[in-house]
């Protein structure tokens, strides 16, 4: 993951962001597709990005069982003793 290692300008982050929650107008989403084409760290970021979003959005459809957070309460509690 190189793109990790570099720093992009917040017009391109706010772009990445944009990518990646489907906000962006027809012809924004065809032109940054074609500047990802002839830059593979800011693709790998884009799809990255992209992706993370979507597991995102799968874990809000994830429920705990009932007194999960309960349970949890006691586990850190007993974890602190």
């Amino acid at each position: 993951m190189k793109f990790l290692d570099k720093e992009y300008h917040p017009v391109i982050e706010n772009y990445i962001a944009d990518y990646a929650e489907d906000n962006l107008e027809l012809v924004e989403r065809d032109t940054f597709e074609e500047v990802l084409v002839h830059d593979d760290d800011l693709r790998e970021l884009a799809f990255s990005a992209k992706e993370g979003k979507k597991l995102l959005s799968m874990l809000q459809e994830v429920k705990a069982k009932e007194g999960f957070l309960e349970r949890l309460n006691d586990r850190i509690a007993q974890s602190e003793n």
